[in-house]
């Protein structure tokens, strides 16, 4: 049987474990998903005791939220060189030998990403735009990389420009703070990955008129919608939920986490539809 977890803390909140339990049941797998509250100090402890030869538990992976997600990045043994690049990884998958344990340290963050902004079209004058300067918000700008020539990053601090500039290898970062979260104004697509206490920024800047063409995609789905989409949509323009890259970022977790293929879309369609009656009902 399958035992894999999402680990972060607070992880209360987290419809990880309704997704995989889900795909689980879809794909005949017998597996355990569950939630653990797991502290940025206390995750050395956990992960040493979880990927030993001697562990009580055949883990077979974890998906990690904040604040996890760059400290795993940093600190674990084989990471994927784009996690280790945008120092975030939202992905621990443990392959067990008789005698040896080894890791897969990925983000999946940034495919899911790559998959929703495939679907746009994003041309060479588009006006860019993520906010934030997190682990989401490099694996936003990593898959955004050499798409457009130009990403505006707006964040609260310049403390993370050195890691955020990282994320780019094409594309040139122009660094704003949050006292020109107006100019996002002018945004084909504002990817938002700052959480729920910070949205206040985002939400008081926000214009009360838009084209359909302009795009809001905030990756926060707690509270679903968002403010910040309710008032985008209000004036107009389009909006792309989080669910739409928990659910993206999820499928190859499940994936690597099953060892059993399946079609992205077909799943996509059935968890977010199953996502959908577990906010409705709650």
């Amino acid at each position: 049987m399958i035992r894999a977890a999402v680990l972060g803390s607070p992880i209360s909140h987290s419809l990880s474990p309704t997704l995989h339990k889900r795909a689980y049941e879809i794909l005949g797998v017998a597996g355990l998903y569950e939630a653990i509250e797991v502290s940025e100090v206390e995750f050395p402890q956990f992960m040493a005791e979880a990927i030993s030869i001697d562990s009580k538990i055949d883990w077979r992976g974890f998906s990690l939220t904040m604040p996890l997600k760059e400290i795993a990045a940093n600190t674990l043994s084989e990471v994927d060189p784009v996690a280790s690049r945008i120092a975030s990884a939202n992905t621990v998958i443990i392959n067990r030998s008789q005698n040896d344990v080894n890791l897969q340290v990925i983000s999946t963050d940034v495919s899911a990403f790559s998959n929703i902004f495939n679907r746009m079209e994003l041309t060479q004058d588009c006006h860019v735009s993520v906010i934030g300067g997190g682990g989401t918000a490099r694996a936003a700008i990593a898959a955004l990389d050499g798409r457009v020539p130009r990403i505006n990053i707006y964040q609260r601090s310049e403390k993370r420009n050195r890691v955020i500039a990282n994320a780019a290898l094409i594309s040139e970062l122009v660094f704003h703070d949050f006292s020109q979260l107006s100019d996002i104004s002018r945004s084909v697509l504002a990817v938002s990955t700052v959480p729920k206490t910070a949205s206040d920024f985002l939400l008081s800047s926000l214009p009360s008129k838009l084209k359909k063409e302009q795009t809001l995609f905030d990756v926060s789905y707690s509270p679903w919608p968002s403010a910040s989409l309710s008032a985008w949509d209000i004036a107009g323009g389009s909006i792309i939920d989080g669910l739409e890259l928990l659910i993206r970022q999820a499928l190859e977790q499940i994936r690597m986490m099953t060892m059993v293929s399946f079609d992205f879309e077909e799943m996509h369609k059935a968890l977010r539809m199953h996502a959908m009656e577990v906010i409705n009902n709650a």
